[in-house]
């Protein structure tokens, strides 16, 4: 019994690319490299619903016979809905794993379409990864690991920045009661030292063939997490339907928001299709979207607010996302010309707006300031609004009239 109270307990989040598996299979093969017994280990995935295909067939062929051989725990996991109340679902959870489980009841796509958003950066943290992996792993944790356990992540050693706000981030969590106290540990970067290629190295000479970075379909983070945007350009030559979903999803934020664009502003996927001739995926695209049966006109109204009372530079942003018609792609098109007072305009991705107000150019700009238009769009995009909105949006408009 004494010694059941000193076993070590480690979770290791297996993000199922480069980096995180040699982690694992190194463990595995060379027992001298880690401290604990791999009865003590569980493997957790979350699930974002969005991965390459070739993930799942790398980690069905190489990873999961490796782990069946050693017996070693894998949960696989994913949300359960878009709110929190939702919780999580297991997908599977066994210590023979022979299948991967890519999607569950809830992808991220979903969250993305109803809101009519791309991934971002938040804070420094990545809110797409924030919702879909690490909420997820926090609440399995808090209910099956006592505090004090180990949670290894595979930051290579070039990582150190993400490594340094992993750790601050599960602090903060922890100050707040929303994750279980645990040892932050990145043996790729603190023990080995490991770098990207060092792990792309191992991972060729014990499997024979090259692993694949892990990330969505749609991942718009080059670098780190995607890998440059050469690779993507090919995977995405390989994968024309992955890219067309990518360019659907960008549609639809480009819609209520003509600045945004996956890579930055400016920088769309469909500029990138273009420029590199995947014309596959832009006419997969563009035969879905002519195929979709049922759009709707959104009436979209923003408003930005000065930066600590500096009028030259935005501070946040508020929006406003209504549906205020809904019906075939052609009968909404006409009812936007029925909007007295606007100006009709389609533009370079075939998206059809009706302003009432613009925002100035940026370099001409002051805030506050706000902008109004209806759009047309297919069906999918909910309803949503901050708290408040109404009365500000008032103020506001009422200011810019006068």
């Amino acid at each position: 019994m004494n010694a059941a109270r000193g076993r070590r307990r480690v979770v290791l989040s297996l993000g199922m690319g480069i980096d995180s598996v040699a982690l694992l299979a190194h463990w595995i093969l060379n027992p001298a490299s880690r401290d604990f017994d791999l009865g003590d280990l569980v493997v957790l995935t979350a699930m974002t619903g969005e991965e390459h295909d070739r993930t799942r067939e790398l980690m069905e062929r190489h990873v999961l016979p490796l782990m069946r051989r050693h017996r070693i725990r894998y949960v696989q996991l994913c949300r359960a809905g878009q709110e929190k109340k939702h919780g999580y679902v297991v997908l599977n959870d066994t210590c023979l794993p022979r299948r991967m489980h890519m999607r569950g009841p809830w992808r991220l796509s979903d969250e993305m379409r109803a809101a009519g958003t791309l991934p971002s950066v938040r804070n420094g943290r990545r809110w797409c990864s924030e919702r879909a992996k690490g909420d997820v792993l926090d609440w399995w944790v808090a209910d099956n690991m006592e505090s004090g356990y180990t949670h290894v992540v595979g930051f290579a050693a070039e990582e150190g920045r993400r490594a340094k706000r992993d750790t601050e981030a599960r602090r903060e969590k922890e100050a707040m009661g929303k994750a279980v106290r645990c040892k932050p540990s990145y043996p790729l970067l603190e023990h080995w030292n490991w770098d990207r290629q060092d792990c792309a190295t191992y991972l060729l000479g014990i499997f024979g063939e090259p692993f694949a970075r892990s990330c969505c379909t749609f991942c718009p983070f080059t670098g780190a997490t995607a890998g440059s945007r050469d690779e993507l350009v090919a995977r995405w030559r390989d994968q024309p339907d992955a890219a067309a979903y990518a360019i659907e999803l960008e549609y639809t934020a480009l819609a209520l928001n003509p600045r945004i664009g996956a890579f930055g502003v400016g920088k769309t996927a469909v500029d990138l299709a273009r420029e590199h001739h995947l014309n596959d995926a832009l006419a997969l695209t563009a035969s879905r979207l002519d195929r979709a049966e049922v759009w709707d006109v959104l009436e979209v109204r923003r408003f930005f607010l000065p930066k600590d009372g500096d009028e030259t530079h935005k501070g946040d942003s508020w929006r406003s996302v209504a549906v205020a018609a809904t019906g075939g792609r052609g009968e909404m098109r006409d009812w936007l010309r029925t909007l007295d007072g606007v100006t009709v305009e389609t533009d370079a991705y075939g998206i059809t707006r009706a302003w009432r107000q613009k925002r100035a150019d940026d370099d001409q700009i002051s805030y506050p300031a706000i902008e109004w238009m209806w759009v047309l769009m297919p069906h999918g995009v909910h309803n949503k609004k901050r708290a408040g909105f109404e009365q500000r949006w008032t103020q506001l408009h009422t200011a810019a009239l006068f």
